[in-house]
Formats: structure tokens, C-alpha cells, sequence
């Protein structure tokens, strides 16, 4: 199924990238130099000619006007020196999708020639625009899957493949996670290359007994884990021997950091089992994950924060560049922390927390028959009697909030805070709250949104955490939250990355998703 998919879509790229190159070799003015006046811009009469010529779409068709047209017939790849850098970044992301369909002297062609004739520019511009329009069709738009269904309540928006277009080059989308992102690009990449290699997985056999080798011993099974390493390329040596070396060692613990797993020396049960893992099943996990990125925003704002469920990790981006990354507690498997987004608007210092029902009916009351000051033990009071009572925590250390926490009003209840349970962060499974997100920093993280404004200043911050009544603060601007999930993605270093589906929402997702795509293609 998977390879189906996979070679249909290269195939279409196969077939539009070699129509790039028919029509740019095709022509025969070349030279050192063309004017730089005929390259400002485009024509409407030489686009309606080059959508005649080529037959093209009503799809492509539209998309090709209305790009140009909103941007003021600019040309987008072409520059007086031959084709710019985005036009090579790009053609270059399509071989690796549908390798070896691109001359590799296409690219040399362009960037040292010029053109006597602005016609040839006109042409290679709109070619690579249909290639990228053809690519963005295939690639980049979402199926028809409702999120909703595999609780993703981020709004998916339908965008055209024109703003599509000029959502890829915006500088702004080029981090974080969306489409035009480079986190899509090489997760994309790594889909195609790991599909092609899927196969070679049938001949490596590693069975998770219970066993335990150390290093310097040998024991056959270790000679299929250096094979399996190798195609997952963690292990660069070429021996395969039963040896447990000091090189495989290394191999192992990228593995374990690329799997978020703890680091070890030892190969046990758990870490066979790991290994054992079916390449296919990490192309599915990519292949989920690509789409939940298709259902992402553009992400043009240069100032927002995403929280990855999976990666138990808050990251906070400003001016295209991930300003810094924080660890965070999540909602447990039992009480799982809503996917969805809004804007941030309230930061709220030494705070009440105002305990939910739910929490007062399972933990409060029953804790005050077993003991009549339960709730001064805890620094609660009760602000209203009844069969279940509204019950409050005060402000203070011990309060289950921390000291300060972050609001982004929605029907969920969901917000950033502080946490006195500092101890947590240690653990490497950290879905362990009723559904708020703990932030391994708070102090950092508030002292950052309040960067603007002068008068807060540290001590300032310092002093309004420590006080015995909460203080509300409204953010002159407000900040774009995306609390999203993630259990694949490519980061910052351009290192692929998974991590355990702690809701169970990719094996929910797989069933539909799939299903979907063995309909008519």
C-alpha cells in the first residue's frame, strides 16, 4: 500500500521534473548575460501563452494567475545571474523524493548562464512554479480525514496551492512545524528513503529474549543489530561480526536518543525489542505524522509556542529561530491533555487553583473524612458549601500551580503552569498530570513573555511570584499556543526523531488514514 502511494506520487514528479528539463534544454540562446530590465517581471499574456502551450489544468491554471498576480508578476526563481538559491534548495528536495530524474547539470546550467531572450526565463519560471504547484498538490495538501476524529481540534484550513506557494517562501514558515517547514521537508525525505529500504528489513531477525550483553562479548544476535543499525543509519561500520564493540556502543546510544529512550550499555529484552522494530512501521509513523503537519498552520507569526505531547517538551519561537526549549509534564494516558490551540493572553502570578470538581469529588472529599484537617494540610479552603464544594487552593510553594501560570482561555481548561514537583522533570515519562502542561521552568518562561515590557523586571518578577493574593497580568500582544502531537519529526540538527505514542493516537489514526489511501488513486 505504502509503495503504491509512493510510486504514483513519483511518478508524477518523474514526469513533471522531466518536462523542466525538456523545456529548458530545449532552448538554445544561451550566454554570458541577459537584461536585467526583461526579468522584473512577467507578463499576464506570457503566462495565458504558457498555460496554452502545455495544456495545463484548471487546477494549475489557477493556481499559476493567482500566484503571480498577488505578487505582482515578481519572478520567484530567476535572477539576472541565472536561477536563485531557492530554486536550487528546491530541485535538489525533489530528487531525494524521486531520485535521478534531474540532470545534475540542469543546475549548473542555470546558475552560470544567462538568456538573450526573456522568453526562456519566462518559461523555466513558470516551469518550476508548475513543478512546485505539482509537488505542493501531491505532497504538501491534507486528505480528507476530519482531525476531529483522532482528537486533533487545531482547525485544518484549506489553503490554495497559491498561498501555498507563498507560505513556502515565507522566511517565517521555515522553522517550527507546517508544511513549509524544514521539519516537513526532511521528514518528508526520510518517508521516501526509509520506503525504500523497507524491504531489506525482512532478512534481519532479532528476537527480544531475556538476555543481557555487555560490552566485549559475543552472542549471534548482536551481528543482526549492527545490521538493523546500519539501514536505520545509527551504525556507520561496515562489521557486522557477533562482537559487541565499542563502536556499536556509540550506535546504540544515538538510537536510544533518537527513540527518547534512556541511555544504556547493556543489550537487553527491552532494548532488542526496541531495535526489532519493523522499518515499515516507522514509515507509517511518518506518514502520520506528515499529515498531522499538513493540518498545520502557516505559522507566519514570528513569535509562538509549541508544546509536543509526546516529546514532553514546550519549545518557544522568535524571529524564524527556536529561542529555547523547556521540559514539560503532560496529561496522563488516563486524562490526556486536549490537542488544540489559542492565543495567549494572561500571565497569572502567585495564583489560586481553583480545584476541579472531578478532583474534588475522587481526592478531596474522601481525603477529608480520613482526616479533618486535610485541607488546612493542603492550603485549602472552601469558598463554597455543598454536596461537592468549590474548593481553592491558596497561593504559596505548596501550591499545585506553582507559582505562576500562563492562560490561553478555552473550554478545555488546559494552561501552562508552574509546579512545586520539580522531582518529575528527572523521569523520562512525564504524562503524569490531569491534563495541564507543568513547565519545567516557569521563572524562565515568564520572564520571557514579559520581555517587552521594562518595567517587569527581574526582581520585580521575583517579588509578584511570592505573594499571598494572585495578580493578573493582560500581555499587551498576544501569543499563538499550538499544543500539538508529534511522535515523528526532523530537528533542529536535522536529526529524525521518534517517541512513544503515549495516547495511542497514531494506531487510532493508522486505521484511517491507510484505509483512506487504498481508495481510487
Amino acid at each position: 500500500m505504502q509503495a503504491t502511494h509512493l510510486n504514483l506520487r513519483s511518478r508524477l514528479m518523474i514526469g513533471l521534473m522531466l518536462f523542466v528539463i525538456t523545456l529548458t534544454s530545449s532552448t538554445n540562446s544561451w550566454c554570458n548575460f541577459y537584461s536585467a530590465e526583461q526579468q522584473d517581471s512577467l507578463s499576464e499574456a506570457s503566462i495565458d501563452s504558457f498555460i496554452a502551450k502545455n495544456e495545463l489544468s484548471q487546477k494549475f491554471s489557477a493556481a499559476l494567475k493567482e500566484f503571480y498576480a498577488a505578487n505582482k508578476h515578481q519572478y520567484v526563481w530567476m535572477q539576472t545571474k541565472g536561477v536563485k538559491q531557492i530554486a536550487k534548495d528546491f530541485i535538489v528536495h525533489v530528487n531525494k523524493l524521486a531520485p535521478n530524474t534531474v540532470d545534475s547539470s540542469f543546475i549548473t546550467q542555470l546558475t552560470k548562464q544567462g538568456f538573450t531572450q526573456n522568453n526562456a526565463v519566462t518559461n523555466i519560471e513558470l516551469a518550476l512554479s508548475l513543478a512546485f504547484f505539482t509537488y505542493a498538490d501531491k505532497w504538501l495538501t491534507p486528505s480528507s480525514i476530519d482531525p476531529s476524529s483522532v482528537n486533533w481540534l487545531i482547525p485544518k484550513k484549506s489553503i490554495s496551492l497559491a498561498n501555498q506557494f507563498k507560505n513556502w517562501l515565507s522566511p517565517a514558515a521555515k522553522m517550527g512545524f507546517n508544511t513549509s517547514s524544514q521539519n516537513f521537508k526532511q521528514l518528508l525525505e526520510n518517508f521516501v528513503s526509509l520506503s525504500s529500504i523497507a524491504a531489506l528489513d525482512t532478512g534481519i531477525h532479532i528476537t527480544a529474549s531475556n538476555i543481557k550483553i555487555k560490552k566485549g562479548e559475543m552472542v549471534p544476535v548482536v551481528s543482526q543489530v549492527k545490521k538493523k543499525l546500519q539501514l536505520l543509519g545509527d551504525y556507520k561500520s561496515i562489521d557486522t561480526t557477533s562482537m559487541y564493540s565499542n563502536t556499536l556502543v556509540i550506535a546504540i546510544n544515538k538510537f536510544q536518543e533518537r527513540m527518547g529512550l534512556a541511555s544504556t550499555t547493556i543489550i537487553d529484552k527491552a532494548l532488542l525489542k526496541a531495535i526489532g522494530i519493523p522499518i515499515q512501521d516507522y514509515v507509517n509513523t511518518i506518514a502520520i505524522n506528515l499529515e498531522r503537519l499538513r493540518w498545520m498552520p502557516a505559522m507566519l507569526d514570528s513569535n509562538y509556542i509549541v508544546v509536543n505531547i509526546p516529546a514532553y517538551q514546550l519549545l518557544v519561537f522568535d524571529s524564524s529561530k527556536i529561542q529555547f526549549k523547556m521540559p514539560v509534564i503532560v496529561g496522563s494516558e488516563s486524562k490526556n491533555t486536549v490537542i488544540f490551540s489559542n492565543r495567549m493572553r494572561y500571565v497569572v502570578f502567585s495564583p489560586y487553583w481553583n480545584v476541579p470538581p472531578s478532583i474534588v469529588k475522587a481526592e478531596i472529599l474522601p481525603g477529608i473524612r480520613k482526616n479533618k484537617n486535610y485541607l488546612a494540610s493542603k492550603n485549602m479552603e472552601i469558598t463554597t458549601a455543598g454536596d461537592i464544594p468549590t474548593v481553592r487552593q491558596l497561593p504559596g510553594k505548596t501550591n499545585s500551580l506553582g507559582l505562576v501560570k500562563f492562560l490561553f482561555p478555552n473550554p478545555y481548561n488546559i494552561y501552562l503552569h508552574d509546579t512545586p514537583g520539580k522531582h518529575l522533570f528527572a523521569k523520562r515519562n512525564r504524562s503524569l498530570s490531569h491534563g495541564c502542561i507543568r513547565l519545567g521552568d516557569a521563572r524562565k518562561m515568564a520572564g520571557y513573555i514579559l520581555r517587552g515590557d521594562t518595567s517587569w523586571t527581574a526582581i520585580k518578577i521575583d517579588t509578584a511570584m511570592h505573594q499571598q493574593k494572585e495578580k493578573w497580568v493582560t500581555l499587551k500582544k498576544t501569543i499563538p499556543v499550538f499544543i500539538a502531537y508529534f511522535t515523528s519529526w526532523v530537528d533542529s540538527n536535522g536529526i529524525l526523531q521518534f517517541r512513544k505514542d503515549i495516547y495511542d493516537l497514531d494506531e487510532k489514526m493508522e486505521r484511517i488514514l491507510f484505509k483512506k489511501e487504498e481508495n481510487p488513486l
